[in-house]
């Protein structure tokens, strides 16, 4: 029989060849997941032979990811500001960069965990953002809108599986929604088709395209957001939004058309200008 430290070279080895991007911690992930244990386990469990029920259950979950499904659709869920969320190809998987978007909401805007906020997550997809943020203001009131009925079913589970309070619509943006929030949060499509021609498997052949691919080079959604969001918040409220490369700069430009007092661009990890945050006069 084959030990957990053969079976994890031979499958980043495996994966490096299938163009995998961390080839060595998705043999971990995958391993950790077959062996139901925490991954640092692994390697008090090197020496430990795979049994012929264990190894079948690997195989099938390398082939798995060897062809490029995503990672976390194989492993079910993914970790995302304080929320388990759930993940398949109803919706796209939550990214670091829009767990950095949460975390400048929550650290630099609305610092109080415990204020009564209004809040609406446009386009939420699976309902990562609006999940986390229910558990991170229990007593805020968090609506979440998207045009996909499939999507709105993963998000719903997602508040499920977490114990969020969330009210779930069916909304092409702002169809739906009411007015009076304290913040409205998006991380809407804005690729161009190009962009998502060039990207790595995982994403142009498991994400929902919908979710991915506005036209305007990437800004239609953006400024129908933009250009929307003034009339529904409070005065004071703030608009913070995802945005592609180049896109945060030019929406800000265009604050005082869009009905904003200020705007403020953030970066991500990567130091590119990934986030703008945009608020309402308080008058």
């Amino acid at each position: 029989m084959q030990t957990v430290l053969e079976i994890l070279s031979k499958t980043e080895a495996f994966f490096a060849q299938k163009g995998v991007p961390s080839p060595k911690t998705d043999a971990q992930l995958l391993l950790a997941h077959a062996l139901e244990c925490k991954r640092l386990e692994l390697f008090l469990r090197f020496d430990e032979p795979l049994s012929e029920d264990r190894l079948a259950k690997v195989r099938e979950l390398v082939r798995r990811r060897g062809r490029r499904e995503p990672l976390q659709h194989i492993l079910g869920t993914q970790e995302f500001f304080g929320a388990s969320i759930k993940c398949d190809s109803r919706a796209l998987i939550p990214r670091p960069e829009t767990e950095e978007l949460c975390e400048i909401i929550s650290e630099k805007f609305f610092p109080d965990g415990a204020a009564p906020l209004e809040i609406l997550d446009l386009g939420t997809g699976g309902g990562a953002i609006a999940v986390s943020l229910a558990l991170r203001y229990p007593n805020a009131r968090v609506e979440a809108v998207d045009k996909s009925a499939d999507a709105l079913a993963l998000a719903r589970e997602n508040a499920a599986l977490n114990g969020a309070r969330v009210e779930f619509a069916e909304s092409d943006w702002f169809e739906r929604a009411g007015e009076g929030y304290d913040l409205v949060v998006s991380n809407p499509p804005y690729l161009t088709e190009e962009e998502v021609a060039a990207a790595e498997p995982e994403v142009r052949a498991h994400d929902p395209i919908c979710a991915l691919v506005s036209p305007d080079g990437g800004m239609a959604d953006l400024k129908k957001i933009l250009f929307g969001a003034a009339d529904r918040l409070k005065p004071g409220g703030i608009l913070a939004l995802e945005c592609g490369l180049g896109h945060a700069e030019k929406l800000a430009e265009m604050r005082a058309d869009a009905g904003f007092a200020d705007a403020e661009v953030f970066r991500d990890a990567s130091r590119r200008a990934r986030f703008a945050v945009f608020a309402k006069s308080a008058k």
